[in-house]
């Protein structure tokens, strides 16, 4: 025999070493599996005394037949309890990254805002409501298709600062001014009124937060007195979303804000206007905070939405 002829019946005896060691190992492994499920469920059968296997088995050279394991209707009923648990897991993933994506493209949708089942109308992030823009440059932009009309007609108006950023109804026109005080919403509310459509027949105003680090209670009462005035000549059914607590964000905020939604929900009852009051909501949440303490999280705006929802059909009008 040559040299190649040695090295190659080598290689090929190492190989079929190598070949049969791992098929002895993954059966190995697989028995250990089915062992360790059935001791999980304390219904391993015991052991065949040697005694007891038949001589034929006991033969040098034969290994002893192994004796069948029935897996228990326990052991059964375990199994499918992890199949669904498994299962459960990866639908909310699968559910958990739509939303989070569809979240994404709503945050980065400027300019816009979703009203009406989901059609989108300018000017949610204008610096204020009803103030006009620039027109953007068309040069080179192929122009875009009209939006599809809704499928149900709006019935509600719901403008506030950033708070309600995440907030969205099918029926109703959303219009978020980041950083809006009351003088901001005062300032824009009376065009915007004058363009909303026939169907609209309630205004829900969300705002006040921002007015309270200017430090001066008295003139933010008088802004809001001012507001009341032009809500109660709209002819509509009128809501007003009280403040949300801060959370770590300082003693004085904090009692600065309960101050005002006391004083908002006793104007509302004297002005026949409705009141949404959110801060024994949101008190003492910190799941439903952002980590700046102060914007409602995913969590919170559902909690907000929700809120607001009820509030609106449990009113004595609706």
């Amino acid at each position: 025999m040559t040299t190649k002829q040695t090295l190659k019946a080598n290689k090929d005896a190492a190989l079929k070493r190598r070949k049969s060691k791992v098929k002895t190992d993954l059966l190995k492994s697989v028995r250990r599996s089915l062992l360790k499920g059935v001791s999980s469920e304390k219904e391993l059968p015991a052991a065949v005394p040697e005694k007891d296997v038949p001589t034929a088995a006991r033969e040098p050279g034969r290994s002893p037949p192994v004796p069948e394991r029935r897996r228990s209707p326990r052991t059964a009923a375990s199994a499918a309890r992890l199949r669904l648990i498994r299962e459960a897991v990866r639908r909310h993933s699968v559910s958990h990254h739509r939303g989070e994506n569809q979240n994404q493209g709503q945050d980065h949708r400027s300019g816009s805002e979703v009203a009406a089942g989901g059609v989108t109308v300018p000017a949610e992030r204008s610096p204020a409501l009803g103030a006009d823009t620039a027109a953007p440059d068309t040069h080179d932009v192929a122009p875009q298709p009209p939006p599809p009309r809704p499928l149900f007609s709006p019935t509600t108006l719901l403008v506030g600062d950033s708070s309600i950023r995440n907030i969205r109804f099918f029926n109703a026109i959303t219009r978020c001014i980041p950083g809006a005080t009351v003088p901001t919403i005062l300032h824009g509310l009376p065009e915007l009124l004058q363009s909303l459509p026939s169907t609209v027949r309630r205004v829900i105003v969300h705002v006040g937060t921002n007015d309270t680090a200017r430090r001066q209670s008295e003139v933010t009462k008088q802004d809001f007195k001012d507001l009341f005035n032009l809500l109660e000549s709209c002819g509509r059914s009128v809501f007003i979303s009280g403040p949300l607590p801060t959370f770590f964000r300082g003693a004085e905020r904090f009692s600065r804000l309960l101050g005002l939604n006391t004083w908002l929900q006793r104007s509302c009852t004297a002005s026949n206007f409705y009141f949404i009051d959110n801060f024994n909501l949101f008190w003492n949440r910190p799941a439903f905070y952002h980590q700046d303490g102060l914007h409602p999280s995913t969590l919170g705006s559902s909690i907000l939405a929700g809120n607001i929802q009820h509030t609106v059909h449990t009113s004595p009008t609706d």
